[in-house]
């Protein structure tokens, strides 16, 4: 889905075209001491259909404390760390002035030491990353308005046991796909600071900062485990199904459930995650493109529907494939 940002000692990190990659060699079974740097900067994110819109998003820059060579994106950059490593995360806050930046993960244990970095200056938080699982890191600034303008994206924490999402053999799996949900108001990004958020009304529906048709498929063949790791980073409890197949809910909010259980749709609230495995039938999937994945909501769709049947605005929305 998107590049990784996976950092440790004794590593080269190669920037190309401002995508990072990393190159690792070694045990994942051994600790490693990662520090990872993120600028909170201005930006815009293209729209489905067309048209930009205003975004705060995370960034990496090229050079080491430099935000002005850092972009936003949205999601913010896929960040990767190994069980037991030693993590840093260095987050410059390069937001307009009045907008601090509050960094959090949901279910990460910090060492001790200040979350906030006032705008022009930068905070680091550590922790150990102890538990396997996916997460979602986020600036909860602003009472949220932070968030809902882009500040968010997914760290995974992978498990000491290769090809298994939590180390046991109900997680294991051979294709992996991250989906940050996401919604956008253009109503709201284009004056964070005094919109009305009782008026916030989404229009557009992302996977990935993607709205169908140009949303990322997932490819696996026949038999393949594919692992679903979802990021709930909108306002809206969010209801994905998979049709065709089922989807194994094997963890919540990073923690590995005791009775896994399958389900054809599967709601995952506003903030959370959840990781699914979905193994690849055998016979012919119930569309050419695939196994439909979408929002069981029908949240199929990019720009305000104000179109009159049977000429409404274009479709899209939050829909991918499972292709064969």
């Amino acid at each position: 889905m998107r590049t990784s940002v996976h950092r440790r000692t004794r590593v080269l990190v190669v920037l190309l075209l401002a995508t990072f990659g990393l190159s690792c060699v070694g045990s994942s079974a051994s600790a490693a001491t990662i520090s990872i740097e993120l600028c909170a900067v201005t930006g815009t994110a293209p729209l489905p259909g067309g048209g930009t819109v205003p975004i705060w998003g995370f960034g990496i820059p090229a050079a080491t404390g430099d935000c002005s060579s850092a972009t936003a994106s949205l999601p913010g950059p896929q960040l990767a760390v190994d069980q037991g490593d030693l993590v840093t995360i260095t987050v410059r806050n390069a937001l307009p002035p009045g907008h601090a930046v509050s960094f959090e993960i949901p279910g990460v244990t910090f060492d001790p030491g200040p979350a906030d970095a006032a705008p022009g200056a930068a905070v680091s938080r550590s922790f150990t990353a102890g538990r396997p699982g996916t997460y979602l890191y986020q600036s909860g600034g602003n009472a949220g308005r932070q968030e809902a303008m882009g500040l968010s994206g997914a760290l995974l924490v992978r498990s000491s046991v290769p090809g298994q999402a939590y180390g046991t053999p109900g997680t294991a799996y051979d294709v992996e796909a991250v989906l940050v949900l996401m919604a956008i108001d253009p109503a709201f990004n284009a004056a964070p600071d005094t919109f009305d958020l009782q008026n916030y009304r989404a229009t557009y529906w992302l996977i990935n900062g993607k709205g169908y048709p140009n949303t990322t498929p997932i490819s696996a063949a026949a038999g393949q485990r594919v692992l679903l790791r979802y990021l709930n980073a909108g306002y809206d409890n969010t209801s994905m199904t998979l049709l065709g197949t089922h989807q194994q809910v094997v963890a919540r909010d990073a923690r590995l459930l005791t009775n896994a259980f399958p389900a054809g749709t599967e709601t995952i609230p506003a903030g959370a995650t959840e990781d699914t495995v979905v193994t690849v039938p055998a016979g012919s999937p119930p569309s050419s493109h695939g196994f439909p994945l979408y929002n069981r909501q029908l949240h199929l769709t990019n720009g305000p529907q104000t179109g009159t049947s049977p000429t409404p605005a274009t479709g899209g929305g939050m829909l991918t494939f499972i292709q064969p």
